[in-house]
């Protein structure tokens, strides 16, 4: 099993965390509505399920540069406007935090990578409200990297040298560049802490990269688009860094998903408000390299829940 290092986890990919917290979990007390020996929940508990909360936090998984949280605030106020509810920020630390809030239902809504959706789909019952890409036809990819002035021209050439996976619930930094790794090295899963020195988490695509800029590690694997967002946002330079392979086209991009028991119009409001956000905020997702939230289903993310079927590794290995 792999090793995270000391490193607090911060960004995982594709794009920026944005999470909208209801006002706690829900009682058990009967005082909240009961069920009646029919099977049917009490006008009281009827009644709760269709009240908005009062509040909503929005909060992501910050930079190093700080303009996540700004872009948050930003997505903060403006959903708070167009819902007419007061909007909070929350800052979070790893998609296995925000799995488990959902679960809790501490979380009400946030951005999942596309395997970080699938377990929350799984382990917290997590629903989808949009895609966060390109738009349709426009998947993107995960890419190995090295740095500028290293010798090495393919994987193999990394026998034997350290690599960085970003987040264990990463897509594009974990589950499609192992996926990669495993067919262009011919090799099992298993197999891959032993093919090199040592593998670990760099607790994000950020802090991968720099890695690599600054020649802290061998190899690395990150989403595509990465490299130009974190050299734009002025952390690296583009040509610190080097693509020696690519894998599969990756499909659903960022998954805006929400807890299940929310509010039917709620819900719904959400989603107007996102899709229409691409369209009134460019800006906003311009600073994540993608083109904004388009309508997206469930079944869209099938193809990396076969890859991770042929990984044969449960959502705790992959969240430990």
């Amino acid at each position: 099993m792999l090793k995270k290092t000391g490193v607090q986890m911060a960004l995982v990919i594709t794009a920026v965390i944005l999470v909208l917290a209801g006002c706690g979990q829900k009682s058990n007390n009967a005082d909240n509505g009961s069920v009646s020996a029919d099977g049917k929940a009490s006008t009281e508990e009827a009644a709760a399920s269709t009240k908005w909360p009062e509040v909503l936090r929005v909060g992501n998984l910050p930079m190093e540069d700080g303009e996540s949280s700004r872009n948050a605030d930003q997505f903060a106020n403006d959903l708070g406007e167009y819902l007419g509810i007061k909007v909070e920020t929350f800052e979070g630390e790893d998609y296995n935090m925000m799995i488990e809030a959902v679960r809790s239902e501490k979380i009400d809504v946030t951005t999942f990578g596309p395997f970080g959706y699938i377990i929350a789909v799984e382990r917290s019952g997590a629903k989808l409200l949009a895609a966060m890409n390109n738009g349709p036809g426009t998947e993107g990819t995960s890419v190995i990297i090295v740095p500028k002035d290293s010798p090495a021209k393919t994987v193999e050439d990394l026998k034997g040298k350290s690599f960085l996976f970003a987040d264990p619930a990463s897509t594009t930094g974990h589950l499609y560049p192992r996926a990669t790794l495993m067919k262009k090295l011919g090799i099992t899963n298993d197999e891959i802490e032993t093919y090199f020195s040592n593998v670990s988490f760099s607790g994000g695509h950020d802090k991968s990269l720099l890695a690599i800029a600054n020649g802290d590690a061998d190899g690395a694997a990150t989403c595509s688009q990465c490299i130009k967002m974190i050299a734009d946002a002025g952390l690296i330079k583009e040509e610190d860094v080097r693509v020696i392979a690519e894998s599969d086209k990756i499909p659903g991009g960022g998954a805006l998903s929400y807890r299940d028991g929310l509010p039917a119009d709620l819900v719904e409001k959400m989603r107007e408000f996102a899709l229409g956000y691409s369209k009134e905020h460019p800006e906003y997702f311009k600073a994540l390299g993608v083109a904004g939230f388009f309508p997206a289903e469930d079944s869209d993310f099938d193809s990396v829940r076969e890859v991770a079927k042929m990984l044969e590794m449960s959502p705790e290995e992959m969240l430990k």
